[in-house]
């Protein structure tokens, strides 16, 4: 058992990581304002973007592994808030990783460090972001590598669950179309998205492995966004075509999105010794954790929060 420090307790990642790890390990959840409520967890608010706010976390939590799961990942917002971005994706991840002396540290990064150009990416493939979101997940990479060089570094797309009342792409196609309503679904944008419980699972067995350096961890499958909903709420015996072909340039968003950022994870999958979930089988769990009451646990242990700009705090889909 292992003494696990997780940031951004009450966000997508961090909450549904919390819930899956508290089996085996000994977690400290650490939120900016939606306090984590559940069982055997001790419980933290800090403002990671101050330094002696991060210092004193660790030193209070103690540690060995941190998961760095706190983030501003609303792209428009990023976009219309740089400086906040990188307070909050650069600096507070710098800040935590020098702060974490001893404990080996992962930092959550994003399929955004690329453009989008070409997919496939590999993890020495050359970076260019294109948005005020991927240049900031980016920097935040160098900063938590220059505190810390053996940190894990993890690239990828999630969907999920989430704990507060605000929506992933995923929950987002379904609720609108348990609704009736239809729903634009680009054609023209593909990405490898991977369930966040899929994840969770990963990173902990790379912490377990002693892993450092970057990984690429999407799932299996490259999909465009509209084949992505459309076979979501098939999984929910739901009609697909609720899921209306649309394209990115339609969309009127402040911020720029890379069009193929499909992520090669061969390297994580030879050295786990692991398959990626492809596409159907991260649906099928999602569909599942509902059935069993994971959402109704998600929504009874994290109490409302939001960090982001208050203008900027309605749904946005990526």
């Amino acid at each position: 058992m292992a003494r696990l420090l997780v940031t951004g307790a009450s966000g997508l990642l961090g909450s549904n990581l919390v819930l899956q790890a508290r089996e085996e390990h000994e977690v400290v959840a650490a939120s900016y304002r939606g306090r984590v409520r559940l069982t055997g967890v001790t419980a933290h608010t800090a403002d990671l973007t101050d330094p002696e706010a991060a210092r004193r976390l660790v030193e209070t939590a103690a540690p060995d592994w941190i998961v760095h799961c706190a983030a501003a990942t609303d792209l428009d917002a990023c976009q219309g808030h740089p400086e906040w971005a990188f307070r909050v994706n650069r600096d507070a991840a710098g800040h935590l990783a020098l702060a974490a002396a001893g404990a080996a540290f992962v930092y959550i990064s994003t399929d955004c460090v690329f453009d989008g150009a070409s997919g496939g990416y590999r993890e020495e493939a050359e970076t260019a972001p294109i948005s005020v979101y991927g240049d900031s997940k980016l920097a935040g990479e160098r900063a938590v590598l220059h505190a810390q060089p053996r940190a894990l570094i993890i690239r990828t797309n999630i969907y999920g669950w989430n704990a507060q009342p605000k929506q992933s792409l995923a929950e987002w196609f379904l609720t609108r179309t348990e609704a009736g309503l239809r729903s634009p679904g680009w054609s023209d944008v593909s990405s490898t998205p991977i369930l966040v419980n899929d994840l969770g699972e990963i990173v902990l067995s790379l912490l377990v492995a002693g892993k450092t350096g970057i990984y690429h961890v999407g799932g299996r499958t490259c999909l465009t966004k509209l084949e992505f909903g459309r076979r979501l709420v098939a999984t929910f015996g739901l009609d697909p075509l609720q899921i209306e072909s649309s394209h990115l340039d339609d969309a009127g968003l402040a911020a720029p999105r890379g069009r193929n950022l499909c992520l090669d994870g061969a390297r994580i999958e030879r050295e786990l010794g692991i398959q990626l979930p492809g596409v159907t089988q991260g649906l099928v769990r999602f569909r599942r954790l509902r059935e069993d009451g994971w959402v109704d646990k998600l929504h009874e242990m994290v109490a409302e929060g939001d960090p982001r700009p208050a203008a900027t705090k309605e749904a946005r889909t990526r």
